[in-house]
């Protein structure tokens, strides 16, 4: 028997199908033989009693859930999310970097610090990547700090913002399709297949309503990860092998054939109902990994 922790915090049980995934990893582990408890900040002092955390709340370094992590990992337990997946998935740049180091195929991305901000740069990344173009800050994630801009004065107002708590953002090509792939990958072997469709009107899966602090988002169709296509797998899996052997959700857009990874996020959603639809053996491949 393996005694794993899932650390959560009261948000994650606020959404239904989110909650109803928490709860499928319980009875996983359970029907396994194993012992499964939620920990939440005010019991963190207790890892060090498991064997194994698996990590459903918002990760960020600056966050509790990178100190639960950290202190797992350095005690050697088996953790999902490993630090240094953390690290590479909330910093953006450096992901990018490395994308390009071994020749991941990817949306062409460029790298602004805040030292180059002036007028000729500006413009010069408009010739390379187009009107509009996308950016983002490097900690973004659940479709938040990412903006598109048409103009100077767009882009200005957008990466002043930004560049408040970065001295570094990302400038990106807009590519605009009806969908995002979603790949669901642990320990290189693809888990789930998706496609996050995009909502009527909008650009992104995760669109600001004007004037309000709303998020809508598109519908998820699940396919089974069996008919996932050979260059998208392969694709897929490429790109997170630079970043370890977690679960990670690697996000992928499709163009006339091609598949061009936009990034990869640690700590990917999982609702009941939505990744697991065609896939439900997910729940059992992930706690398999925490108790092997």
């Amino acid at each position: 028997m393996v005694r794993i922790a899932c650390f959560v915090e009261k948000y994650n049980f606020s959404d239904p199908r989110e909650e109803g995934a928490l709860l499928k990893f319980k009875m996983a582990a359970e029907k396994a033989g194993h012992e499964f408890n939620f920990l939440f900040k005010n019991k963190i002092s207790e890892i060090p009693e498991y064997d194994s955390v698996l990590i459903r709340a918002t990760t960020d370094p600056l966050l509790t859930a990178f100190i639960v992590s950290k202190t797992a990992w350095e005690l050697g337990l088996r953790v999902i999310d490993d630090p240094e997946s953390i690290q590479i998935c909330s910093n953006k740049v450096h992901q990018y970097e490395l994308f390009e180091k071994i020749n991941v195929p990817r949306i062409p991305t460029m790298l602004l610090s805040k030292n180059e901000m002036h007028h000729k740069k500006m413009e010069n990344a408009f010739e390379v990547l187009g009107k509009p173009l996308v950016i983002k800050a490097p900690y973004s994630s659940f479709s938040k700090y990412v903006e598109k801009v048409s103009c100077e004065t767009r882009f200005r107002e957008v990466a002043k913002k930004y560049f408040k708590k970065s001295d570094l953002i990302v400038l990106q090509k807009f590519v605009p399709t009806t969908f995002d792939w979603r790949i669901g990958v642990l320990n290189n072997e693809i888990l789930y297949v998706c496609k996050y469709m995009i909502p009527k009107g909008k650009w992104k899966h995760g669109a600001k309503l004007r004037g309000k602090p709303t998020f809508i988002w598109g519908r998820t169709e699940t396919i089974g990860k069996t008919e996932i296509p050979t260059h998208l797998e392969k694709t897929a899996l490429k790109a997170c092998q630079i970043i370890g052997k977690g679960l990670y959700g690697v996000d992928v857009k499709e163009v006339d054939g091609d598949y061009l990874v936009v990034e990869v996020n640690d700590n990917p959603s999982i609702y009941s109902g939505y990744e697991d639809a065609k896939d439900n053996d997910l729940y059992e491949k992930i706690i398999a990994y925490l108790s092997d």
